[in-house]
């Protein structure tokens, strides 16, 4: 597996957090592995994301509009992101996401 180098600043006090973390318990050997275990978890969970998946779904959709790209790529994609939609879930990130737009623009009383 190949490697990238990161360089990373934080504040003291997260910094001094994680070593006692590590102190503590003993789990992760280095500072290194707990980020890369945390950069991973956090992956997951943006990825399992329903408003994340909208989002994707709509860059695609746009990147869509101004490429080349086939028809059949362009099902295959978003047949691939509708399998990790519950549509309950994007029905309800939506309407969120509207109401939250209308105070936004129009204030809370709206």
């Amino acid at each position: 597996m190949k490697y990238a180098s990161v360089s990373v600043k934080f504040p003291v006090e997260l910094d001094t957090e994680i070593e006692r973390f590590l102190d503590e318990t003993g789990i992760y050997t280095n500072k290194s592995e707990f980020i890369k275990e945390a950069c991973r978890s956090h992956l997951r969970e943006l990825n399992d994301d329903t408003a994340i998946a909208a989002l994707r779904l709509e860059q695609l959709l746009a990147q869509a509009e101004q490429s080349r790209q086939s028809d059949s790529d362009i099902d295959a994609e978003l047949a691939a992101l509708g399998e990790k939609v519950d549509a309950d879930d994007l029905e309800q990130a939506v309407e969120e996401a509207r109401k939250d737009t209308s105070e936004q623009v129009y204030g809370s009383d709206a």
